[in-house]
């Protein structure tokens, strides 16, 4: 699948790197995948411009957090003055409950009830802070007071007097608390301002450090400096070197003093130098503000008539064209992919058809594959019951035709025993006839014919007997002649099916194994009917991933040039710009500090100019009052210096 959506990020962008792998440096160690990337740059700027976004969302942040500290701060201090009045309070109504039921001999009738001053009706602070609570004060109140006991109204007044001055208490408390905790507050605030301020002018010393070194230098070299006539040389004279230790003359002191002034003055217009320009700084902060937030909050219109938004709406436009195209296009493609699912669903159900016919003749002919099999077998038990009978009548006759040969041989010894008897006996008779004869000659005709018909029962029985065995033995050996027939019959039979059996053994096997391919067959087909369907739903996916890729692609590629254009015309716009203010700024700068300094020495000039002026004529009055006491020496001074 990579290898097929790789072609179509190679048609967008041809200076695209190969998707393959690179291969691994000395020591296994790889190097950054977008070291030698195309977009490296791009990709620092983004990361640069985040950072700079991520900075003004924390700067955004900051100015939330401070102003829900400052609404914090409220809240605290309001909750700081609820519950000091609310302490107040319980204390008050602790007092005036000591008050009310403190004395026990205070018991009288018909005097006014006792006045409370839980209410703190006179104190705007307690009426803010308890005006929720007004309701239930008032209704406790006046049921304690409905319950306290009647006093006398002297007692009564004192009461309410006490009752006030406790509650006027309790609010000089309150505001004594919230002045201290507030003067907690400011003397930390103070700390924090003092040591701002301390740091400010000792940066503020550094800052003019330069001027004062320079403005003592001038005024030690103008001491020093060899004088002429006047009365300012003899002064500086006097003044540089004091005799003998003696203190230092009026008129040095009035020269530092003077020198201070000036210092003092041109320190003071310095101050306020720097306060104008802070607050020009501030001024021209909050203008900067202005100026941000209205670019940050830009009309339509401001938009409609930058060249940006002209290219912007170009650049819409074209992309609601390439939206239109692209959403033509997938309407195409999407009734290619219903056609094609139906025809892949037509010849799905044509094939289905088909093989489920198979399947019908298939199992038909093995529903009758298996039915002949339940006859063959059937008849294969029938003809081994058959048979097994056989064997056993065929048993018994062979048995019973045993015994009848024994019963003849029997019948032999015997009729060869009595053929040797009847030889003897007809021995003995020839031996013995005449005794014989002279025995019968004395036997009568009754015993002889007894003895004869005895002896003929006897031969009947035996005729009798022999001729029944006789035909005995003849219906056995008809019986064994039809047995032996009945017996090859059924040798035939089972021969036959036995043939018969392994005819359809060999067919059922061929069915069997035809059943098997079949069933592989449909395994088979089944299997790939499946693979089919996972490939076709691979193929879609597929399809619509590098739809969505090629589109996605296509979406960067033209956002990248999009916004390539953009910071085009945005930095050559920027540039332009900054040069142009560069060149402004470095011309304003240098014009304004010139100006600026121009006038910090002018009105530092003209400041040191008032203290001189000052000192001088301080000086003048100080000269007009020496000379109006006729001071002989000032006086012979002043001769000589207008001398």
């Amino acid at each position: 699948m990579e290898d097929r959506k790789r072609p179509a990020g190679h048609e967008q962008n041809d200076a695209a790197p190969p998707s393959k792998r690179q291969a691994t440096v000395v020591n296994g160690n790889k190097p950054n995948p977008d070291a030698d990337m195309p977009w490296k740059d791009d990709l620092e700027r983004f990361t640069k411009d985040a950072i700079w976004r991520q900075m003004q969302e924390f700067k955004r942040e900051k100015v939330t957090l401070e102003s829900k500290v400052k609404e914090m701060t409220k809240a605290a201090t309001f909750h700081q003055d609820h519950l000091r009045i609310i302490d107040a309070w319980f204390k008050q109504l602790i007092d005036e409950v000591k008050i009310l039921f403190g004395d026990d001999d205070a018991h009288g009738k018909d005097h006014p009830a006792f006045q409370t001053s839980l209410l703190f009706d006179d104190n705007e602070n307690f009426q803010n802070h308890l005006k929720s609570r007004s309701s239930d004060i008032k209704d406790t109140v006046s049921k304690l007071i409905a319950n306290a006991p009647k006093a006398v109204q002297e007692v009564s007044e004192l009461q309410s007097q006490l009752a006030k001055k406790l509650a006027e208490e309790k609010v000089t408390i309150v505001e004594l608390e919230k002045a201290l905790s507030e003067r907690q507050q400011f003397e930390e605030q103070l700390e924090a301002a003092s040591l701002r301020y301390m740091m400010a002018e000792k940066k503020l010393d550094r800052a003019r450090s330069m001027t004062v070194a320079k403005l003592e230098k001038q005024y030690i070299l103008g001491a020093q400096r060899p004088g002429g006539d006047g009365p300012s040389s003899a002064t500086r004279e006097d003044t540089a070197t004091p005799v003998n230790g003696a203190t230092p003359s009026p008129e040095k002191n009035s020269d530092l003093e003077e020198a201070y002034n000036k210092t003092l003055a041109v320190s003071q217009k310095q101050r306020e130098q720097l306060d104008t320009l802070e607050a020009e700084n501030a001024k021209l902060a909050s203008e900067i503000t202005a100026l941000n937030v209205k670019n940050s909050k830009l009309t339509d219109d401001d938009y409609a008539h930058t060249d940006l938004f002209k290219q912007l709406k170009s650049q819409y436009e074209d992309v609601i064209k390439r939206v239109n195209h692209l959403e033509a296009l997938n309407v195409q493609l999407s009734e290619e992919a219903g056609k094609l699912q139906a025809e892949r669903t037509a010849y799905r159900n044509n094939m289905d058809a088909e093989k489920q016919k198979e399947i019908e003749e298939k199992d038909a002919q093995l529903q009758k594959a298996e039915s002949d099999l339940a006859r063959i077998r059937n008849a294969r038990d029938e003809l081994l019951a058959d048979q097994q009978m056989r064997k056993a009548s065929q048993e018994q006759e062979s048995t019973a035709a045993s015994k009848a040969q024994e019963l003849a041989a029997a019948r032999e010894a015997q009729i060869s025993s009595l053929e040797s008897e009847v030889e003897r006996l007809r021995i003995q008779v020839d031996g013995l006839k005449d005794d014989t004869a002279e025995h019968l000659e004395g036997l009568s005709v009754e015993e002889l014919r007894t003895k004869y018909q005895n002896l003929t029962d006897i031969c009947k029985k035996y005729s009798s007997l022999a001729s029944q065995k006789v035909a005995d033995i003849n219906v056995l050996e008809e019986k064994a002649q039809r047995l032996a027939a009945e017996k090859s019959k059924a040798d035939q039979k089972y021969f036959a099916a036995m043939k018969s059996k392994e005819a359809r053994d060999a067919e059922v096997r061929t069915l069997r194994l035809q059943n098997l391919k079949s069933s592989d067959i449909i395994s088979q087909l089944k299997d790939s009917e499946a693979a089919t369907r996972s490939l076709v739903a691979n193929l879609e996916k597929q399809i619509a991933e590098g739809k969505e890729a090629l589109t996605s692609v296509s979406t960067k590629y033209r956002a990248s040039q999009q916004q390539n254009t953009e910071n085009v015309v945005t930095i050559d716009g920027l540039k332009a710009q900054v040069a142009e203010l560069k060149s402004l700024m470095t011309a304003k700068d240098s014009t304004l500090a010139s100006t600026s300094a121009a006038c910090r020495k002018a009105e530092a000039e003209v400041e040191s100019l008032k203290s001189t002026l000052s000192d001088t004529k301080k000086s003048l009055e100080n000269w007009k009052t020496k000379s109006l006491g006729n001071s002989s020496s000032e006086y012979e001074m002043l001769r000589l210096t207008a001398i």
